[in-house]
């Protein structure tokens, strides 16, 4: 099983029995205000965690959405990055922490451990995210990690209603400490 480790977290693949703690941190209203209603049911996570779990055993891999994990074992989010261009090197980037984990710097301490790691051992060019250009968390998460605003895509997704822009953030290797 691969596993990074920080000071304070146990980053890991998931295992099986891991789909309740991790669906549990996609339930909370303020997580979901940014996904259609479509994404946020059960049927649509399973399928989600199913392709997580497929990406541990894939060979080569090009998939490290990880566990994220205190030291007593308690699941409190995930973060990962997904090679999306082997030729160029460039790979894409998504976290998400239990709101209980809030404000705590998991977020931040998970996410340069997996930077890390891409840079130095998958040989990661670019790292980049979107996320709607509303989700405040999620763009204060990117800025904290060095992470640059290449661009906001205007009304990118319709759902809840209304429109939707997206944010683009990227790191470059050469940019990261």
């Amino acid at each position: 099983m691969f596993q990074l480790t920080t000071e304070r977290l146990r980053l890991r693949d998931f295992q099986p029995g891991d789909f309740d703690a991790f669906f549990a941190t996609t339930s909370d209203p303020e997580y979901q205000q940014f996904y259609a209603e479509d994404e946020m049911t059960r049927p649509f996570w399973q399928e989600i965690f199913a392709n997580i779990l497929e990406g541990t055993i894939t060979t080569p891999r090009s998939s490290y959405q990880l566990a994220i994990c205190l030291p007593d074992g308690s699941l409190i989010g995930t973060c990962g990055v997904r090679l999306e261009d082997e030729a160029n090197q460039q790979a894409s980037f998504g976290c998400a922490i239990g709101r209980p984990y809030w404000g705590h710097g998991y977020a931040t301490e998970a996410c340069r451990a997996l930077f890390n790691f891409a840079f130095t051992q998958l040989d990661i060019h670019r790292i980049y995210a979107e996320t709607k250009a509303k989700n405040q968390r999620a763009r204060a998460l990117a800025e904290q990690l060095g992470m640059q605003l290449e661009g906001i895509h205007r009304q990118t997704q319709f759902f809840r209603g209304v429109w939707w822009d997206t944010a683009v953030y990227a790191i470059l290797k050469s940019e990261w400490p």
